[in-house]
């Protein structure tokens, strides 16, 4: 039975040692993943700014437009002053022209105002773009070293799984299984060492008889409160 406590204190470590190896793979991986999710971010801002200023170039279009179609009227209500009956007509017409001129005053005026709000959206555009691009330069690069990383990692865990396959030959079937169930269960942990009286597994005491039974090493115990296999630890004297 001590073999058997031995051989599987030994692949649980072989474990925590594979799962390392995966928490760094995915360690490098989320940083990309991170990175990914702020440039595909930018990308939308960039994507909001060119319809802000797909916009803004429609209006100003309409806006100049009718500024053209204004100027047109007035001249031909200009030409009809020429050929008024009555005063009645010459009053109206005048009225006319005045609020065409003004029309045109506000147009322009917003027309102003959208070429500077046009030329603020462009720097803006072209400030976002360069960022975007020199994160996905950056992106790339992280990318690269990432899968280099994951391959010499994978390589690594390669030789370890193997090794833990001839470890896990070691132990009997209905043994292992349990064993993997409670990994799976228990955050990678399966069997945990009992240090004066208490499971470290879950920090809790054990009862004193399953104690003084865990330290005969005659059978596997499982921790009362956890559930974990358990082995005596002794503690190490101090120098």
């Amino acid at each position: 039975m001590r073999q058997d406590i031995a051989t599987l204190v030994e692949l649980q470590q072989i474990d925590h040692q594979i799962a390392k190896i995966e928490a760094q793979i995915a360690g490098g991986y989320a940083e990309i993943e991170k990175s990914g999710l702020e440039i595909a971010e930018g990308r939308a801002a960039i994507a909001q700014l060119q319809e802000k200023i797909e916009a803004s170039e429609a209006r100003r279009r309409e806006l100049e437009a009718g500024v053209e179609d204004e100027l047109a009227r007035i001249k031909e209500r200009q030409t009809k002053l020429m050929n008024v009956q009555t005063n009645r007509e010459y009053q109206s017409l005048l009225k006319e022209i005045e609020d065409g001129k003004k029309n045109n005053k506000q147009r322009e005026e917003e027309l102003v105002l959208l070429l500077e709000q046009v030329e603020s959206l462009r720097a803006k555009l072209t400030e976002e773009t360069n960022v975007c691009e020199a994160k996905d330069k950056l992106l790339g690069e992280a990318q690269a070293r990432a899968d280099q990383q994951a391959a010499e990692l994978n390589d690594k865990k390669g030789k370890i799984a193997k090794v833990r396959d001839e470890k896990a030959g070691e132990v009997a079937p209905t043994l292992l299984r349990k064993y993997e169930m409670l990994r799976q269960r228990r955050n990678g942990t399966a069997i945990a060492p009992v240090l004066n009286g208490v499971c470290r597994g879950c920090n809790m005491n054990i009862p004193p008889q399953l104690y003084i039974e865990l330290q005969k090493a005659q059978q596997l115990l499982s921790c009362p409160t956890c559930n974990r296999l358990m082995f005596h630890e002794v503690e190490e004297e101090k120098v």
